[in-house]
């Protein structure tokens, strides 16, 4: 009995993979950096409401290796508190 488990569990585990839909990696070619700033007032606005700023990176290589910058800055729930 407990080898007929073992045999049903990876079909139930693959069949359960393949009922997620399709999902594609979207790549800009071009991405825009926000100026100093930019990311200071995003980051305000989301803590004077009660936010907190989640930072989104891009990555650029600069002498081969790559550099983070800010792309966008988007406001989320605090946790905990």
């Amino acid at each position: 009995m407990m080898t007929y488990h073992f045999k049903l569990l990876p079909i139930l585990l693959l069949s359960a993979c393949s009922s997620m839909p399709n999902q594609e990696i979207i790549v800009e070619q071009k991405s825009y950096m926000l100026s100093r700033n930019q990311v200071i007032n995003a980051i305000e606005e989301c803590k004077s409401a009660n936010l907190r700023p989640v930072l989104n990176y891009g990555y650029r290589k600069v002498n081969n290796r790559p550099i983070p910058f800010v792309v966008d800055v988007t406001c989320a729930p605090r946790s905990g508190a």
